[in-house]
């Protein structure tokens, strides 16, 4: 779980091309989302999806973010042999824009 916690910041953080502030409030929340999010994937947890216009909503509004989870699903997929669900991917995108775009 610790690794693939680890390979997800490597790959945001390549993506961006930036380091994290490991002090901020909003990297302590990614870092607790992937936790939960790794822990439910390996304890194979995976809830339906759920509403996609809020899914559609941010796949526009931070495009950026949504493509870096896609990227991540890439990783996911080769290493676990498992992809993100909408609500998953919907998720990741949110705390993604939040955690790069904090100042």
């Amino acid at each position: 779980m610790t690794e693939m916690v680890q390979d997800i910041l490597n790959i945001v953080s390549y993506y961006y091309g930036t380091t994290f502030n490991e002090d901020s409030f909003q990297y302590t929340r990614f870092i607790t989302h992937l936790q939960y999010f790794a822990r439910r994937l390996l304890q194979q947890e995976r809830k339906k999806p759920g509403d996609s216009f809020l899914y559609e909503q941010v796949k526009h509004k931070y495009e950026k973010a949504f493509k870096c989870t896609e990227r991540i699903n890439d990783y996911l997929s080769s290493s676990q042999g498992a992809t993100l669900t909408t609500d998953e991917q919907l998720y990741l995108a949110i705390h993604i824009q939040r955690v790069t775009t904090e100042e």
